[in-house]
């Protein structure tokens, strides 16, 4: 085997790693609401998490190369608020669906998180208004809303809406998406040039510290004493596979196979997380539930190679 075929396997093996690292989390959070709430489960990940990624921070930041004399860059401590902000909203969504929706939904709905990428680079990147004009484009953004849309039909009864669960999770959801959309753009714009595990750490530690101070203030930081040995292991498990070490093993397939392939082996995410929601928690869809889960990953999947065929994607995913 050649060293290039070689390289690309294995960077295959860690995307596809990485993508069962962050397949898991919905069930974890899922499980987690009957013991904590949205803030403090936030704020005990995100600690966990930037723990472990301290270390790397402080060692990629002495490492990494100066800029160019006639171009000195910002630092990127300074460069890391701009991807922050989208970063730690999208992270109070995404901690609260599960309160709202079932893990399979959420794996689904959350792939939409791409369409908002490649809508807001179109908007904020010129290189990549293009996109717009790519038929893969229109049939993507089309796939995932129906897709979307078929995964709550069931949900609203003749005549009616439905419950008003339902539809502040799909809010919750689709707002969490939309951040994480504007997390990828700001990464794209504010933190170029950087080493993506650098950066990725040192928006991991604002996003931790911030989590934790909202935890204080607004959530029931108490509930931790009483939290069985169990629960602590599934928080702190959810951590480690969810951001700390889904992310490093994505950001080094990415290194192998490049970020369209990479994106790609991301959106089989959400049928990992259906079978692990069905094998554990015993959550189920109805067949028009999953043609519209398979509809929203088929959308994603076309982005994905419009994106590839302008040959400009945003190395992100979700966190």
């Amino acid at each position: 085997m050649s060293q290039s075929r070689r390289e690309r396997t294995i960077a295959t093996g860690f995307c596809l790693a990485a993508m069962l690292c962050f397949s898991g989390v919905p069930v974890f959070l899922r499980h987690l609401t009957g013991y904590l709430d949205s803030w403090t489960v936030n704020a005990v990940r995100y600690g966990v998490a930037a723990v472990f990624l301290l270390p790397f921070v402080l060692v990629l930041s002495r490492r990494s190369d100066p800029a160019p004399p006639r171009r000195k860059r910002r630092s990127i401590w300074l460069a890391a608020l701009v991807p922050f902000v989208p970063n730690v909203l999208g992270q109070i969504g995404w901690a609260a669906c599960p309160y709202y929706l079932d893990a399979p939904t959420i794996g689904f709905v959350i792939r939409t998180s791409f369409l908002f990428t490649a809508l807001l680079g179109f908007v904020f990147i010129p290189s990549e208004r293009p996109l717009v004009r790519r038929p893969l484009f229109l049939l993507g953004t089309v796939l995932c809303l129906g897709g979307v849309f078929l995964l709550y039909l069931q949900r609203m009864p003749a005549g009616g809406f439905g419950k008003p669960a339902d539809w502040i999770g799909l809010g919750v959801a689709i707002a969490t998406s939309l951040c994480w959309g504007g997390y990828a753009i700001g990464v794209r714009r504010a933190l170029h040039g950087y080493p993506l595990r650098l950066a990725f750490g040192v928006v991991s530690l604002y996003t931790a510290a911030a989590l934790g101070a909202l935890a204080l203030a607004v959530g029931q930081v108490h509930q931790l004493a009483g939290l069985l040995a169990r629960e602590w292991g599934l928080l702190i498990v959810s951590a480690f596979l969810g951001i700390a070490f889904g992310h490093l093993l994505y950001y080094r397939g990415i290194h192998g196979i490049g970020p369209v392939v990479a994106s790609g082996t991301m959106m089989a995410g959400a049928f990992v997380t259906y079978l692990l929601a069905v094998v554990f928690l015993g959550e189920t869809m109805t067949l028009l539930q999953l043609l519209g889960g398979v509809g929203v990953v088929a959308g994603g999947l076309a982005l994905v190679k419009a994106k590839a065929q302008i040959e400009t994607l945003p190395a992100t995913p979700t966190p």
